[in-house]
């Protein structure tokens, strides 16, 4: 009896760590929903679940994530606007979330949110950033009216904007939160787009309890890779995968330049400097010359499969360590690096120079001659 009820016992607790398991978001919507009464959670952009908002209520249980932010639309909101902003929430545990939408025709974004400290904060900084980006497109429409997303010089303004802006704005939120789970959260987030002397000032003054969340353990993965990635900092070895499932190591190309490449099949820019590593290939393979692609790809089969369309002559292994991050910082693909036959880093380049114009092509004809 006393066995049965210690089984007993560890089935409620289970049970309760289930139940508990839980993000159960309860809603109440006013207003003309049109005809379109679904709320859809999305995933990836996908649609993951849905519920149907009746009587002006919809509740929906998910799984509690750590870590995750679930996204929500409206159906009324699609059909007002192509591509609305969608609400996210981030909780600090699992438990209920109350929204409620006081005028459907503002959103589900205008949502008074209660039954969660963290989600309302969060809602607060999308308010803000979401702020700061219209007054940025505002400002780009003004300076650049008759000119699309792909003109250089609009480009180089969002930049200036993006580093004047919006980077302000997240560093300020986030100092303003560092001893809290959303603080951390929009730090991980966003760490690959903050300068490293901000993200490492920041990170800086996150709680020893925030430091060991796994968004902290992430940002300080980051700064030690961005340490890695200097000129002259020897690169520490690391084993990865080919597409055979071979592995390969990166100190079995000592003695030779290895000229590092970082892409993923979803990056049109990597796929379009390929022909020129080709030609480049071709000119420097020796016994001193190495090419080494890395995919930080999360799919396996879409490397894969782009792999059998590119045809690429040089050794190709996949990312499942994060060693674009811990080893090596990447912000960005394609990005390259030039190291030496000691393992040293020579240099570093974004993008590839489709043109011939890169200075790692530089740099490999100052060192071959050719």
């Amino acid at each position: 009896m006393q066995k049965l009820f210690s089984v007993l016992l560890m089935l409620g607790c289970a049970a309760s760590v289930v139940a508990q398991s839980k993000m159960v978001i309860k809603g109440t919507v006013k207003g003309d929903l049109q005809g379109y009464h679904k709320i859809y959670v999305l995933e990836d952009g996908k649609k993951k679940d849905s519920v149907e908002i009746q009587d002006g209520q919809f509740s929906i249980s998910l799984p509690w994530v750590k870590g995750a932010a679930p996204v929500l639309r409206a159906a009324y909101e699609t059909k007002l606007k192509p591509m609305p902003p969608a609400l996210q929430l981030l909780t600090e545990g699992p438990g209920t979330v109350y929204l409620n939408v006081a005028d459907a025709a503002r959103g589900l974004r205008s949502a008074k949110i209660r039954g969660s400290r963290a989600a309302v904060t969060f809602q607060e900084f999308e308010a803000g950033r979401h702020l700061v980006s219209t007054e940025m497109t505002n400002a780009l429409k003004e300076r650049f009216p008759d000119k699309s997303s792909a003109d250089s010089a609009r480009g180089a303004a969002l930049q200036e904007l993006v580093q004047t802006r919006m980077i302000p704005y997240i560093c300020n939120f986030i100092e303003a939160h560092a001893d809290d789970y959303v603080g951390t959260f929009i730090l991980g987030r966003y760490q690959s787009i903050l300068p490293p002397a901000d993200l490492e000032r920041i990170y800086h003054k996150l709680t020893p309890k925030q430091k060991r969340s796994d968004q902290g353990k992430e940002v300080a993965a980051r700064l030690q890779g961005i340490k890695n990635e200097t000129p002259g900092f020897e690169v520490a070895n690391f084993v990865l995968n080919t597409p055979e499932d071979q592995s390969v190591a990166f100190h079995s190309f000592r003695g030779k330049y290895i000229l590092i490449d970082f892409w993923a099949s979803w990056c049109g820019p990597c796929k379009a400097s390929f022909p020129r590593m080709k030609e480049l290939y071709q000119k420097y393979r020796s016994d001193k010359f190495e090419v080494l692609s890395i995919s930080i790809d999360h799919d396996k089969n879409a490397w894969l499969n782009e792999l059998k369309k590119q045809q690429l002559p040089w050794p190709q292994v996949l990312d499942t360590k994060k060693i674009s991050v811990n080893n090596f910082a990447v912000t960005a693909v394609p990005t390259a690096y030039l190291v030496s036959p000691e393992g040293k880093i020579i240099m570093k380049q974004i993008g590839f120079g489709e043109a011939g114009d890169g200075e790692i092509e530089k740099k490999l004809k100052e060192l071959f001659g050719i």
